[in-house]
């Protein structure tokens, strides 16, 4: 933004068209009666340009994880909410990817919904389900990612059309340690009943 007094104050009453549409348009006589030609020295105001340098791939991939870890992704958790399943579970699949990537927002969010679904009753729940038992799986380690799994497996009854959640889930913490997952699953079994 120009400084009031400053050699560009002519060109303020046209600035947000220069900024937000990159419009020189409006005031394009001032532009071209302005703007320096090759054949005159630059203006003793100019400022050269500082470069950044150039990233090798490995730099690269760091800085753009690092994006992801911080990215914002509200806007992909609310689609969570939509009545239409099919946008639920693609934006849990994507959330998946920034869960992968150390996003915490995304992993709270997806865990928040996740635990306060109903039961499964049809196939669309489960498919649901299981695409958000495998995005939380990246997060294996965390009590809240144990509890979770126990939560779907008190509240869901198990059935023909539920049998592939349960696999899923047991399978998953089947590879989780050990002492995260023993105290939950023999609460779990003092609660319900299991065929083998």
């Amino acid at each position: 933004m120009p400084i009031k007094g400053s050699k560009e104050e002519e060109f303020e009453p046209f600035l947000d068209d220069i900024y937000e549409y990159s419009d020189f348009s409006s005031c394009f006589d001032l532009y071209i009666q302005k703007r320096f030609s090759g054949d005159k020295e630059a203006c003793s105001d100019f400022e050269l340009l500082e470069f950044i340098e150039e990233l090798d791939d490995e730099s690269y991939g760091e800085l753009l994880r690092e994006a992801f870890k911080n990215q914002n992704v509200s806007e992909i958790i609310e689609k969570l909410y939509l009545s239409d399943r099919h946008h639920a579970k693609e934006a849990a699949a994507t959330l998946s990817n920034f869960i992968a990537l150390g996003n915490k927002m995304a992993y709270e969010g997806l865990l928040k919904y996740y635990n306060e679904l109903p039961s499964a009753v049809e196939l669309d729940d489960v498919h649901l389900r299981i695409e958000i038992v495998k995005a939380l799986s990246y997060k294996k380690s965390e009590p809240s990612t144990i509890d979770a799994y126990v939560n779907e497996l008190i509240r869901t009854p198990s059935n023909n059309t539920t049998r592939k959640l349960y696999s899923e889930i047991l399978d998953l913490l089947a590879i989780c340690p050990l002492e995260l997952i023993d105290e939950p699953l023999t609460n779990l079994l003092e609660k319900r009943q299991y065929a083998y």
